[in-house]
Formats: C-alpha cells, structure tokens, sequence
C-alpha cells in the first residue's frame, strides 16, 4: 500500500511531458508499463517511446501520468505529373505533451476521472492549448474473466494568444477479457478493445479578428478504436506483460487521414 506522499514523488519522474494514452475503463489500480510506437497520421511518419504510470494509495483512489518522447518524425511525398519532384521534411522531434490526472471511485462500480493536458514540448506541433477533461465512467464485471465499462467526458481548453477552442464531449466504451488465465499465480492472457468517439460542440474562436469573422467553423468530430493483446508471466517473482496494440483514427478531430499507430508493449507492474 502506498502512502499519498511516495504517490506523488513516483510520479514526478514522467509527468512532465506526456501523450494521451487510449486507455480502457477500470477501477484504480497501481500499474506501470513502457511500449514502442509507430505512428502514421496525416502522411506523417514517427516513432515514440512511451510510458503509463497509475499509483493507487487507497483502493478507490490513483494518480496516473502518460509519458512520451518522440525519436523521428518526417514525411516524404513524390510526384510524378509532369515532372518529377522528390520532398522530405524532418519535423521536430522531443517530448510530447503532459497528460496527467487522478481517478476516484464514488460507488462499487463508478467514478469520475479528471486530468489535464498541458502543451506539448518540441515533439509536436499539434494540441497546443492546456485541456480540461472530466470523465464520469462506470464499469462491471460481465463473467469472472470479461470487464465491461463505458464513460462519458467533457473537454474545456484554456484561452491561449487570444484564441480559444471550442468545447468537446465524447463517449468511450471498453471490454477487458482474460483467457488461459491462472488466477493464482496471475498468468495467461488479456485481449482489450477500446473505442471512443468525440465531438466538438463549439467552434473554435480567433479573437485577434473581428467579431464577425472569430468563428472557425470547426465543428470537427472522430472516433479512435484501440485493440490490445498481452501474455502475462511471471519471471524471478515478479508479474511481468509482454504483447502488442494497434490503434487506428478517423475524423477531422484526430486528422484529416485515417492515422494508424503500431506498439510493442511491456508492463512491469
């Protein structure tokens, strides 16, 4: 059991910069866990390494932060009308945005989750407002071994160089299913499958123009669906997750191409 104190010096390490993580729906729990990323968005290619830290003091209570450093990032187009033309840009490279918040329970089977997203450093160029999100979420166990859950959020962001974007809402379900599972020693294997779909219900305003013209008429929606599969083992005592995920993303809100995102993941806890 962790004391609130060491919960918070655990975190200091990673919650400087960060990425949001698609994560499923379950109640607090003390985890950490490190991946690869290949990341295809808008025809931009990139590579991260990233890592998920939830600390829970109490059992109704966690701390959580999502780490992420991006190594490459480029994009290359050719074109043949014509003449032939050849383009290669190096985008920036560094970290990520800071993406860190806390989750509490309020009954058996729901909660509410908070977090902010702070602006990212030299690893994107995307996302540069500070967000607000508040997530009621509920979740059940369907059999022994199939956890199902379902929330609900809501996005505010901070005014910025007198821009300010328009306010987002948003539903996201998740199913978690073990199978070959050994419930003593905590081993075999768990297949996760999240999809989130969001919506912005105000456009977004420029208040460096005039009055009539600050709308940006950007009533952008999407949806992202993540699948998940790990084999988890003990090795030397300790409890260790070795598998895969892949993310996919449609909707101008995450990008005007469908993005694609690859990982190697391994959880420590």
């Amino acid at each position: 059991m962790f004391k609130l104190s060491s919960c918070f010096l655990a975190l200091c390490p990673i919650i400087v910069w960060a990425t949001e993580t698609l994560h499923s729906i379950r109640p607090p729990t003390t985890s950490l866990s490190t991946a690869g990323v290949f990341e295809l968005i808008d025809d931009i290619y990139s590579v991260d390494a990233t890592a998920s830290l939830e600390v829970a003091p109490l059992e109704w209570f966690s701390l959580y932060s999502d780490a992420s450093f991006r190594f490459m990032s480029y994009s290359y187009e050719m074109s043949t009308k014509g003449y032939e033309h050849n383009y290669c840009n190096l985008h920036v490279n560094g970290f990520n945005e800071t993406y860190l918040g806390a989750k509490a329970l309020f009954l058996n089977n729901f909660g509410l989750d908070f977090n902010w997203r702070f602006p990212p450093g030299e690893g994107s160029q995307k996302n540069r407002f500070h967000r607000i999100n508040l997530e009621p979420f509920a979740f059940m166990d369907i059999t022994k071994h199939l956890l199902g859950g379902i929330s609900l959020r809501y996005n505010t962001f901070l005014e910025d160089a007198n821009y300010k974007p328009g306010d987002e809402i948003g539903a996201k379900a998740s199913l978690i299913l073990k199978f070959l599972w050994v419930d003593h020693m905590q081993t075999g294997w768990t297949l996760e499958s999240v999809f989130l779909y969001q919506a912005r219900i105000k456009e977004s305003r420029n208040k460096n123009l005039d009055k009539s013209y600050q709308a940006m008429k950007d009533k952008y929606q999407g949806a992202k669906m993540k699948l998940e599969l790990i084999r988890h083992f003990e090795l030397f005592e300790k409890h260790l997750g070795f598998g895969f995920n892949y993310e996919i993303n449609e909707g101008t809100l995450f990008g005007f191409e469908t993005g694609h995102r690859f990982g190697l993941k391994l959880n420590l806890l």
